[in-house]
Parts: C-alpha cells; structure tokens; sequence
C-alpha cells in the first residue's frame, strides 16, 4: 500500500507568523529549518521591538519583550549550531593542514629557533658596532684635535704675513707650508671619522643573491610613570580591560583583589 507522507514548512517562531508563542525553529518538523531565515526573522522582530518600546513601562511589554528575548535566544543558539555543522568540517581540514605543518607554524619550532638564532646574532652585531662607535668617538677626537692645530697653524701663518708686512723678518713660507700640512691632516682626519661612522651598522651579505640583513632601530615603549600616563591619557577602555585582567590574575594567585579593585555584583537576565 502506498503511504502518501506529507511535509510541512517550519512555522517560524516570531510575531507575525503561526504558532509564535510556542514554537521552536529545531521541533517538530520534517523539513531541515531555515536557522538562518529564522536568525533574519529574529534581528527583525527584536529591532522593531527595541523600536516600538525604548523603555519598558508595563507587565505587559516586559511580557513582550521577554518572549522576544526567549526567541532571539532560540534563533541565535540554531543559527551558531548550523553554522558550526558547516562550518566544522573545513576547519577540521584546515586544522589537520596546521598540523601537517606544525614546524613552521606561528611561534612554533622553526621560528623560535631561528629566534634563538637572532638573539645571538644581535648580540654579536650590538657588540661589534659598539666598537666601531668606539672608533667613530677616537677619530672624532682626533679630527678635533686636528683642527684645533690646523686653526693654530693658520693664526701663525696670517701672523708671519702681517709681522712681514710690517718689515719684521719672518717665516711666512714656512708657516704657509706648515698651516697646509695641518689643513690637510684635518681634512684626512675628519674624512676618516665620517667613514668610519658611516661603516657603523653591521650587515650581513646575502647567501642567495638578495638584499644585505642588518639590524634594524624600532620602538620600543616603556612605562616610567603609570599614574602620570593615566592621568594625560584618562582611564580608557583599553586600559581598564588591562588592569581588570590583570586584577582578575592577581585574585588567582593570592585568593584576592588588589588594593584598588573591587567587586559588586549585578543581576541581568
């Protein structure tokens, strides 16, 4: 004997449509409920809700809106749950392409060794340009020290040509020779200065043809003052989420708030 089977579409739950008093998106029927229209249905009634009723005044809308509640509720938890059944088996698959690769993923094996790796290599190239800074300030002293005798030099030399002019018997050839000869000292000193600061940075030649590495200067923040950095910046809400984790660390490891942090309690639905 043939059985004729008859399929019913999903009531939806929400005003407006049959059974919105009782009705669930995921009982009773035959057919697989759309959770994602009843998701669209649910952001729908609960706007015009919000809409219709900014303050709730009377038995009656609480009545109302929580029933709203109750199945915004319902449509949110079938929509996420869909949304996992689909969603699952492309992450199981994307997690077993992790796992595959698990060497050289984010902060993994490979990447903390070659961490270690340029750890000691900054070390190495922070102590080597200190010393080549070391040799920038020596050559600099000794370009000073250079011109110091180059201007001295040159003093004399205009000195010998005024005492000459004046018929007073001097060298002015020999100052003359001696104020070039300390001129072109300075001038070897100080070229030497500026190419050894120019050779400060350390780099390291590429093994495949690319770009030379070398270190590079960043940024790097510090706190030297809390209260004071508050106190410019406000109490905002990135920084009240810190201290309230924080706060929430410290009540593990002691068993209790911090001085300055407390606790209430509030009631919601």
């Amino acid at each position: 004997m043939n059985m004729l089977h008859r399929t019913t579409t999903p009531a939806s739950p929400f005003i407006g449509h049959p059974g919105a008093e009782n009705a669930s998106p995921s009982i009773g029927h035959n057919n697989p409920p759309d959770r994602l229209g009843f998701a669209v249905e649910a952001m729908d009634e609960l706007r015009a809700y919000l809409k219709a009723t900014p303050v709730i005044t009377s038995a009656a809308e609480a009545k109302t809106g929580a029933a709203v509640n109750e199945r915004t509720l319902i449509a949110l938890n079938e929509a996420r749950a869909e949304r996992e059944t689909k969603t699952r088996p492309f992450r199981d698959r994307l997690n077993a392409i992790f796992d595959v690769y698990a060497l050289v993923k984010d902060k993994g094996t490979l990447e903390t060794a070659r961490g270690e790796l340029r750890k000691r290599l900054t070390k190495y190239a922070s102590e080597i340009e200190a010393k080549r800074i070391a040799e920038v300030e020596r050559l600099r002293k000794e370009a000073e020290e250079a011109e110091r005798l180059a201007r001295e030099a040159e003093a004399a030399e205009r000195e010998a040509i005024d005492d000459a002019e004046q018929g007073v018997e001097s060298d002015v050839g020999g100052a003359i020779a001696q104020a070039d000869q300390a001129f072109t000292e300075f001038r070897l000193a100080d070229k030497q200065a500026a190419i050894a600061a120019k050779n400060v940075p350390l780099r390291f030649s590429s093994v495949t043809g690319g770009r030379s590495t070398g270190m590079r200067t960043v940024e790097v923040l510090a706190i030297e003052d809390i209260a004071k950095a508050i106190k410019v910046m406000g109490l905002t809400e990135k920084i009240t989420a810190a201290v309230l984790s924080s706060a929430r660390d410290y009540r593990k490891e002691y068993d209790e708030l911090p001085a300055g942090i407390i606790a209430t309690f509030e009631r919601s639905l």
